[in-house]
């Protein structure tokens, strides 16, 4: 897959088939609108080609309720995912108030047209774009009469009855219910990040942990509590149990990622790795002392070890 930071590097001789939008998550409906792309490229003998913003819109232009911290997938990410469904170019568009403020009309004929010969579109069946979003299917329908352009509307991915969108998956994992944001992101929600040193309290406690600090200030961070988690550390995926809160019992504030990885015992410190949720396990709670503390720890760490061998 090639990625373009510049849409000027694009040779618009080359012909393409499109979809925009900034598919965070790239979920199961994000996934039938670009499998149907790479499907109609190839057949049309064109270049799939996916068109996002980055930072996301919603950062630039007021978050139309996104909260900050909300994201699901970062634009590396993103690359990683794509990279694997067999894209064959992805466009980073950098957006800024310039671009926010380009009319759904001049995008159409500006970008898509002009800079990257498109020749069929792909895109969500209440997809909205441009200015004030006022670009929709109908408006493209209209544009693509006129320049010979068809356009692909993918109907909505249900699954029981649940319409999948990044928003049902935000809050999903707002509840702490990552086993039904996994199911419509047709795979298990994770978070990357760089290992810091911690206090070492899970250390004296018996249970080591890796504190983990997200790459993306963005990024969202499901609910406080315990989950059963994977961990991948240099390409080898382990079984862990992750805690994520601002550990009360201590009188603390300062929220923290910490996983205590089964049958590790190397150190990590400063070593990326990336955090995958499998079920979350209970909630944070504060007890009466350490020694109430520990007995809690233990049964967690048998009860993820149970659920990932299920998993697995």
């Amino acid at each position: 897959m090639e990625t373009f930071w510049d849409i000027n590097n694009i040779y618009p001789h080359v012909e393409s088939v499109i979809t925009v939008g900034t598919f965070d998550g790239i979920h199961k409906g994000h996934q039938s609108i670009i499998n149907k792309l790479i499907a109609r490229a190839k057949n049309s003998n064109c270049k799939s080609t996916l068109v996002t913003f980055e930072p996301h819109p919603g950062l630039v232009v007021g978050n139309r309720g996104l909260l900050p911290l909300d994201l699901l997938t970062t634009i590396e990410e993103k690359i990683d995912i794509l990279e694997q469904m067999g894209l064959d170019r992805f466009l980073v568009t950098n957006f800024t108030q310039s671009v926010a403020s380009l009319s759904a009309d001049e995008f159409i004929k500006n970008i898509l047209l002009q800079k990257l010969n498109m020749k069929q579109i792909v895109i969500g069946y209440d997809h909205s774009f441009g200015k004030d979003r006022q670009g929709n299917i109908e408006l493209l329908v209209k544009y693509g009469k006129e320049y010979n352009f068809s356009v692909d509307a993918i109907e909505p991915v249900k699954i029981n009855d649940d319409i999948v969108s990044s928003t049902k998956i935000r809050k999903y994992l707002h509840d702490g219910d990552v086993a039904k944001a996994n199911e419509l992101m047709g795979r298990n929600y994770s978070i990357r990040g760089q290992v810091i040193k911690g206090d070492g309290r899970g250390k004296k406690l018996g249970f080591p942990t890796a504190n983990i600090r997200c790459f993306s200030q963005y990024k969202l961070v499901p609910k406080v509590g315990v989950y059963a988690t994977k961990i991948k550390v240099d390409g080898m995926i382990h079984d862990s149990v992750t805690y994520i809160g601002t550990r009360p019992t201590f009188n603390l504030s300062k929220k923290v990622i910490e996983v205590n990885i089964d049958n590790f015992d190397r150190e990590l410190y400063d070593q990326e790795v990336e955090l995958y949720f499998v079920q979350f396990i209970r909630d944070d709670v504060k007890f009466a002392s350490v020694a109430e503390l520990v007995p809690q720890i233990e049964s967690d760490k048998k009860n993820a070890i149970k659920i990932l061998q299920l998993y697995n």
